[in-house]
């Protein structure tokens, strides 16, 4: 095994580029183990080690200059001092990536089934008990432009506190009685949660037979879509058991056209 290499090897050996290593050698972040005659860099097996280290620390944000003034000044209750925050920092920056995740992966969900539904057809489908947090709105009438903004801050800050990802949409919920009056003012709005948590706007939908319907067309189409939800209901022998939730499967995020949005209605229902 060589002992030494020229700062080419060596950072080929890292995976890193020549002028990297060039620029830690001119910051005093990172020497050469030596400097021969000639003006060539050797560097040693060792300093492998400090490379990576060096990547990790840039990688979770670290300046170099305060990477140098570790390397320079390294001791035992230094590095731990680091490396705890350094940990710390990534374990935050994993959890919001985790969240990032958690809203795409609805958001393409929701597409997905957009793309698939039959618009116009109620489904009857038993489904398991779910969760939501679903934050209360308080409307006596429908909202202005900012009581609506001041309402979803409260509800993504709540999806926050429970670890769930801001969707890019929320659902919203019309009471039993309210619906079957033909008022179709929303009491809640929801977001869905992987399992049970401990807070004040957990929502628990119940196990059971549940109605299904998708309604294409825009915002301003609801109190219709409702309306033929109901419609389609009584067709069936079938009547409301519980609230109505509405949710937008296609929406503003992939198609322009509001014509071509498509709202999912469901509902649990009884005989």
């Amino acid at each position: 095994m060589k002992n030494y290499y020229k700062i080419s090897e060596f950072a080929a050996l890292c995976g890193i580029s020549r002028d990297t290593l060039l620029h830690y050698d001119h910051t005093g972040v990172l020497k050469p183990a030596f400097v021969a005659p000639s003006g060539y860099r050797y560097y040693t097996l060792s300093q492998f080690t400090t490379v990576d280290l060096i990547a990790v620390l840039k990688a979770s944000g670290t300046p170099l200059s305060e990477i140098r003034g570790y390397l320079q000044n390294a001791d035992v209750p230094a590095g731990i001092r680091l490396l705890e925050g350094k940990v710390q920092d990534l374990r935050a920056r994993r959890a919001e990536i985790d969240r990032m995740i958690q809203s795409l992966e609805q958001t393409l969900e929701d597409m997905r089934e957009g793309e698939q539904c039959v618009c116009g057809r109620l489904q009857l489908v038993q489904q398991r008990e779910r969760y939501l947090i679903a934050t209360p709105t308080g409307y006596r009438r429908p909202p202005s432009e900012r009581q609506f903004a001041r309402t979803m801050q409260a509800h993504f800050a709540a999806c926050e506190q429970c670890g769930l990802g801001v969707g890019f949409q929320a659902g919203e919920i019309i009471p039993r009685q309210q619906a079957l009056e033909g008022h179709f003012l929303e009491a809640y709005y929801f977001s869905p949660l992987p399992g049970p948590v401990e807070h004040p706007d957990l929502w628990i939908c119940p196990a059971g037979s549940w109605a299904v319907y998708y309604h294409r067309g825009g915002y301003d189409e609801l109190p219709a879509a409702y309306a033929l939800f109901l419609a389609a209901l009584a067709r069936q022998g079938l009547r409301l058991a519980g609230d109505v939730y509405e949710q937008d499967v296609i929406n503003y995020l992939s198609v322009n056209d509001p014509a071509r949005y498509v709202l999912r209605l469901s509902a649990p229902v009884e005989k």
